[in-house]
């Protein structure tokens, strides 16, 4: 069974602040993506791939096929820092039995219709009811951009949405 260091939705997948940050704190060997779109797409997958530092083992799954492949071998071994692009794909994970217990928001892009709740993240109105049904079945949810920062609750970030 994986163990699931740190699972986070950020708009940006792989980038500086998560391998510079999260993924040596977090202490993970590897990163899985769970994005339906980029998992259609190898190569868009294989440059998110070639991010990666040395050494660590980057896969990309669509929503379906991680549920798959976690009643098969629970994703097999090692440390795992866990990706989601959005959202909705995070929220359907969890449903279709995925175990998410604390979920990190790093970073989720402004855009029309959307609300701004911290520097780096906003939601619309679906986020905001996604993760709330989450946080009914008692995920412990953030928003904590980089290590350096103080994380926000997102109750609290939330309360006036």
């Amino acid at each position: 069974m994986a163990n699931l260091k740190l699972i986070r939705i950020d708009s940006r997948l792989i980038h500086g602040q998560v391998i510079t940050k999260w993924l040596k704190l977090s202490g993970a060997s590897r990163i899985i993506i769970i994005d339906d779109e980029l998992e259609a797409d190898p190569f868009m997958s294989d440059i998110f791939v070639m991010a990666a530092p040395q050494g660590i083992t980057v896969e990309v799954f669509s929503v379906e096929s991680v549920l798959q492949r976690w009643k098969d071998d629970e994703l097999g071994k090692g440390d795992v820092l866990l990706l989601f692009k959005g959202v909705d794909a995070c929220y359907r994970a969890f449903i279709g039995g995925f175990p998410i217990r604390t979920l990190q928001i790093g970073g989720l892009a402004s855009a029309p219709g959307r609300t701004t709740v911290s520097k780096a993240v906003s939601f619309d109105a679906e986020d905001v009811k996604k993760l709330k049904e989450l946080r009914s079945q008692h995920v412990d949810i953030y928003i904590h951009i980089i290590p350096e920062e103080s994380k926000i609750e997102f109750d609290k970030a939330v309360k006036n949405f």
